[in-house]
C-alpha cells in the first residue's frame, strides 16, 4: 500500500509542478502585451538620456529596430513578470516548509529582489558610462564611432543583467552561513582571495578599464563585510537565548 501511495505523491507533486510552470509561461505572455507597448518609449528614454552628447546611435538593416523592440519586449516582460514568478514558486515550495524555513525564506526572496532592481540601476547609472566613455577614448582623427542601436541595446541589457546577477552576492553568502557551509572565520581568513576574485570576476563583466571594475567589484565587497557583520552580530544574539534554554 505504501508504493502506491508514495507514487500517488510524486504524481500530485509533478502536476503541481507543472501547473506552476504553466502560470509563469502564462503571466510571461500575457505581459508581453504591455511591455510591447512600453519598450518603444523606453527605447526613446534609453537613447536619450543613456547616450551622451556627440555619441550617435546608428542602425544598419532594416529590421534592426524591430529585433531591438522585440529584445526590450522580452526583457521588459520578464522584469515584469518576476514578482509573480517568485510568488508562484513560493506557493509551490511553501507546503513543504517548516515555520521556521517560511521565515528564513520570506526575507530572503525579498532582499533578493531589491538587490537585483538596485544592481540593474548601478549598472545603468554607473557601469554604462564607464563603457561609453571607454569607447569614446578610442575615436581620434582618423577614427569615429559609429554605433549600432542593437549593439548598444545588447551591451546595456548585459551589464544590467550582470549587475542584477552581482548582487545577489550577499544573499549567496547569508544562506551559505546559515546552512553552515561557510563560517564567518573562513570569511575573515579568505577576504584577500575574494577581493582579487571579485576583482577578476569585474574584470570579465565590465570593460577593461579601473574604474568599471571599481565600480562593480566595491559593492560587492562591501556587501560581503556586511554579511561579516550582520551574521556575527546574529550569532552573538543567538548565543544567549540558547544558553538560557539549556539553564534549568
Amino acid at each position: 500500500m505504501a508504493e502506491p501511495q508514495a507514487q500517488s505523491g510524486v504524481l500530485e507533486h509533478i502536476d503541481a509542478l507543472r501547473a506552476t510552470l504553466l502560470k509563469i509561461i502564462a503571466t510571461y505572455a500575457v505581459l508581453c502585451v504591455p511591455a510591447w507597448f512600453l519598450a518603444s518609449p523606453l527605447l526613446d528614454y534609453l537613447l536619450t538620456h543613456a547616450v551622451p552628447g556627440g555619441f550617435k546611435i546608428h542602425y544598419f538593416t532594416l529590421l534592426e529596430p524591430f529585433f531591438v523592440m522585440i529584445k526590450l519586449t522580452l526583457t521588459l516582460a520578464a522584469g515584469m513578470s518576476l514578482p509573480f514568478t517568485l510568488f508562484y514558486i513560493w506557493q509551490f515550495v511553501a507546503p513543504a516548509l517548516h515555520d521556521d524555513e517560511k521565515k528564513f525564506i520570506r526575507p530572503l526572496v525579498l532582499a533578493s529582489y531589491l538587490l537585483s532592481c538596485a544592481g540593474a540601476a548601478a549598472a545603468y547609472f554607473l557601469l554604462m558610462p564607464c563603457v561609453i566613455a571607454f569607447s569614446q577614448s578610442f575615436s581620434g582623427p582618423n577614427m569615429d564611432a559609429v554605433i549600432g542601436v542593437d549593439s548598444f541595446i545588447s551591451m546595456l541589457l548585459i551589464l544590467v543583467t550582470a549587475g542584477a546577477l552581482v548582487f545577489q552576492f550577499p544573499v549567496v553568502l547569508f544562506t551559505l552561513l546559515t546552512l553552515g557551509v561557510i563560517s564567518v572565520e573562513s570569511m575573515r581568513k579568505k577576504r584577500p582571495v575574494v577581493i582579487i576574485g571579485l576583482l577578476v570576476l569585474a574584470g570579465f563583466l565590465t570593460p577593461p578599464d579601473i574604474v568599471s571594475q571599481i565600480a562593480l567589484a566595491l559593492p560587492c565587497w562591501l556587501f560581503y563585510e556586511l554579511s561579516i557583520l550582520i551574521f556575527s552580530h546574529y550569532k552573538r544574539k543567538e548565543r544567549p537565548e540558547a544558553n538560557n534554554e539549556v539553564r534549568p
